[in-house]
């Protein structure tokens, strides 16, 4: 057996490009209270649930796309009312590139809202990581 063979071999069994998928991290402050969640892509931006951020906001991240590439990103940012959920900001990213190691506010830099009535402060900030598989 020649040396192609055992090259093809080695090949075949031991990939050298390491897989890896796309995931939005952010992080999260409101009053003090600290929050960090993680989202992957979806294909239906309908199943995607808003998260509770100290009952007093709620955001969503709608990562569409799969798992080697992001085609659009759609964040919302709710104030949450006695009654309902009122939107404060919709944010939307093209086709952003995942990094392996971005810095923690890489895509959307660090973000201040306030709700309207009592003034109460959310900040956040989101990066898109490349995460291995």
């Amino acid at each position: 057996m020649g040396m192609r063979f055992w090259l093809w071999l080695l090949a075949a069994f031991f990939p050298l490009v390491a897989q890896a998928s796309p995931q939005l991290r952010c992080h999260f402050e409101v009053n003090a209270e600290r929050f960090e969640h993680s989202f992957s892509p979806v294909s239906d931006p309908y199943t995607v649930t808003s998260v509770n951020l100290a009952d007093r906001f709620r955001f969503k991240a709608v990562v569409l796309g799969d798992d080697t590439r992001v085609e659009l990103i759609n964040l919302y940012v709710f104030y949450q009312t006695e009654r309902q959920p009122m939107i404060l900001q919709h944010t939307k990213y093209m086709a952003p590139q995942a990094q392996s190691a971005p810095a923690a506010n890489a895509l959307t830099g660090r973000v201040a809202l306030y709700s309207p009535f009592l003034g109460k402060e959310l900040l956040y900030g989101c990066a898109l990581h490349e995460v291995a598989r």
